[in-house]
């Protein structure tokens, strides 16, 4: 079972956590962050169960100090928050312009960013104007962050993330049915929205044939030969940047 070892404090789980192993997928590196403030075994990781779903799995063991008693409890989450389910290797601008590498992972849930930049430094939340991760460059928009898609002048497609976790209200008694919903305790189920920026605000471009709508009257029609001649898919995001491409070409004549 492949697994990845992640900090539950990232995704605003209930308990605080003393030390957690992270694992970086692009090169097996391996380090500890020190956030001690109760002294409490717990341990969140990422893993891929056998079912082939990519899980949260966080486990707790807490002493409580009213009984002298130790409780142990585990929650498995379907999904995770973070931007393609880990860390990854990205860069950052420095005060003087210059491209610093980090490992990096981004909690859509939360829209923060946790940078280490050695195995001898603790993570860091930062919420940067600009950051690369994973070949995906993220720009700060209106206080949130999008990845840019297509920008050429004042033609510009960007791409929202959002992430929500829905919890399940009732306890477990053990004689749920194994699998669907009862596998879980919650899910993180993320989702994606396309935007542009037109008079210096952000505005939404729908999927489908309504996106042709957001560019102007006078080129629509041209816009809309291009995609029955091309074949262009406007409800995928190629479909999308494709059209954006085109437009460029119409605006440089």
């Amino acid at each position: 079972m492949k697994t990845f070892v992640l900090l539950s404090a990232l995704v605003a789980l209930p308990l605080c956590i003393i030390g957690q192993e992270l694992y970086n997928p692009s090169k097996d590196y391996k380090y500890f962050i020190r956030e001690a403030k109760i002294a409490d075994n717990n341990e969140t990781k990422i893993v891929i169960n056998n079912r082939g779903d990519t899980t949260l799995v966080a486990h707790y063991k807490t002493q409580n100090s009213m009984n002298n008693t130790v409780q142990e409890f585990t929650k498995v989450f379907k999904g995770t928050p973070f931007f393609k389910n880990g860390w990854y290797k990205g860069t950052m601008s420095s005060e003087g312009a210059k491209e610093v590498p980090f490992l990096m992972a981004y909690n859509i849930e939360k829209s923060v960013v946790y940078v280490v930049e050695n195995a001898e430094t603790d993570a860091v939340v930062v919420r940067p104007e600009e950051f690369t991760i994973e070949g995906h460059t993220f720009r700060k928009y209106e206080n949130i962050f999008l990845e840019t898609l297509h920008m050429r002048r004042e033609n510009i497609l960007l791409k929202g993330y959002n992430c929500v976790l829905s919890t399940r209200q009732v306890d477990k008694t053990g004689y749920e049915a194994q699998g669907g919903e009862f596998a879980y305790d919650g899910e993180f189920t993320k989702y994606q929205k396309y935007f542009t920026i037109q008079e210096d605000m952000l505005r939404v471009v729908p999927l489908g044939k309504k996106a042709l709508q957001i560019f102007p009257k006078g080129k629509r029609p041209l816009l809309e030969q291009f995609v029955r001649t091309k074949n262009i898919n406007l409800k995928t995001e190629n479909g999308l940047i494709e059209v954006f491409k085109y437009y460029d070409s119409l605006i440089a004549l």
